[in-house]
């Protein structure tokens, strides 16, 4: 979020009156961030879009599904019928034993 002129002014003004007041903690807060890259928030925005890898990722999951359902075999609508029952076929009668 990038600061305002009015808010860079009264950071300026409290910069100052800090170096006035106690020039060793104004020394030591100058090297606190000498060692980090000072980026602005476009340059840091545009190197990492959380919106585009969330919808990259939803729009892989969804590809994902759609082909699960269109490859997974399912119910034809028919049922397959039960087999047809032969009247020549004759079954063997329990109690009697086969010689």
């Amino acid at each position: 979020m990038a600061l305002r002129e009015y808010e860079r002014r009264i950071l300026a003004e409290i910069e100052q009156h800090l170096s006035e007041d106690d020039p060793d903690l104004a020394g030591r807060m100058e090297m606190f961030g000498a060692d980090t890259p000072s980026l602005d928030e476009e340059e840091r925005g545009s190197s990492w879009r959380p919106w585009a890898v969330c919808a990259a990722i939803a729009a892989a999951v969804i590809g994902l599904l759609v082909m699960l359902v269109a490859l997974t075999p399912g119910e034809q609508g028919a049922t397959e019928p039960p087999p047809a029952v032969d009247s020549n076929v004759v079954s063997p009668d329990p109690g009697v034993a086969n010689p």
